[in-house]
């Protein structure tokens, strides 16, 4: 993977450059360093490593993906920050993938220890596990502290971004099929070469971060990609997503993306890895890209039970609207 992600790095400068001739706004800059850090943290995780979401022991998986996640986030009382490993998350699966990948590149990053001790515990998943840490094995649920944001349905990454003030959201929809998902009379569902050409596409750097909304139109008759969240409706559409880290294009155009992958007819072989879709299997996209890592520090002041309301809605009360979604991440 490495030749890869150095490749990739050259890309980064290249669009960065770009990308500060197209706009003069801040939203046009690309953190060379902090791109760098967070393609340098991919590298450093095992490949698959088994794919699975469920909290108990099972044959085949001898221990959750939640354990996994509490032990490679290792931080004693007496440390200013966590040693993070990689190689003991495992198995796992996509938010807990692309959000130890955001632990493991801040501490890359940080270099000169601006991230205060209280915002690596903020910063910290509490996953129901006692540990010097989390002494009382709080759990965080969707919406809740920056963990519980990251692992929330919608774009949890981005109101993240958003609340700590650490970058910038960039959104693309290709709209909706079916009539009874639009949301204004004058949508509509984008051609495959009009969304294929969608300006979202050349705005994303490897690096950034990205929630995909998958369609499934085609492939199911479902028009699950229009909708964000999950209400209490089993009869009705219901999101389905990925969080994933952007890692470019491949030569017909087709998106390539880190995080663990799965499950598949395989789980056990599942796990980390790079895959690649077409644009067309994409139905909404949020991209987000962190600018100004030095801004996790305000992670010390978001306390793990403070509770993005929409975020905690979406987990199985009720559906997103887009304005939502560009309001909670700050996206003009």
């Amino acid at each position: 993977m490495k030749k890869i992600i150095y490749s990739l790095l050259s890309t980064v400068i290249c669009i960065s450059a770009f990308s500060f001739n197209l706009s003069a706004k801040d939203d046009a800059k690309v953190n060379e360093e902090w791109q760098a850090a967070v393609l340098a943290a991919v590298d450093m995780f095992p490949e698959k490593g088994g794919y699975y979401t469920g909290r108990k022991s099972t044959p085949d998986f001898a221990k959750s993906a939640w354990r996994g996640m509490n032990d490679a986030f290792n931080m004693r009382l007496v440390d200013q920050k966590p040693n993070f490993d990689p190689s003991l998350a495992t198995p796992s699966f996509c938010s807990l993938a692309t959000y130890g990948a955001l632990i493991q590149a801040l501490l890359i990053w940080d270099k000169d220890n601006v991230i205060s001790r209280n915002a690596w515990i903020s910063l910290k998943p509490l996953v129901g596990i006692t540990d010097n840490i989390n002494q009382r094995g709080y759990n965080q649920k969707d919406g809740e502290g920056c963990w519980g944001r990251a692992n929330a349905n919608g774009p949890g990454v981005g109101v993240l971004v958003k609340d700590l003030k650490v970058g910038f959201n960039i959104h693309g929809y290709r709209g909706a099929k079916t009539e009874a998902l639009r949301e204004t009379k004058d949508e509509r569902y984008l051609t495959d070469e009009e969304w294929n050409n969608h300006p979202v596409w050349q705005q994303a750097v490897p690096g950034d971060f990205m929630k995909i909304f998958w369609d499934r139109n085609e492939s199911h008759n479902r028009d699950c990609g229009a909708v964000i969240g999950m209400n209490d409706n089993k009869e009705d559409e219901q999101e389905r997503g990925h969080a994933v880290i952007f890692m470019g294009y491949d030569e017909e155009g087709n998106v390539k993306y880190w995080s663990s992958n799965g499950p598949g007819k395989d789980p056990v072989n599942a796990g980390y890895g790079i895959a690649v879709c077409p644009r067309t299997k994409i139905q909404r996209v949020v991209f987000s890209r962190i600018t100004k890592p030095e801004n996790f520090n305000k992670a010390k002041d978001l306390r793990f039970n403070n509770v993005n309301k929409w975020l905690d809605e979406l987990n199985g009360k009720r559906h997103g609207t887009t304005k939502e979604l560009l309001k909670e991440c700050s996206i003009k």
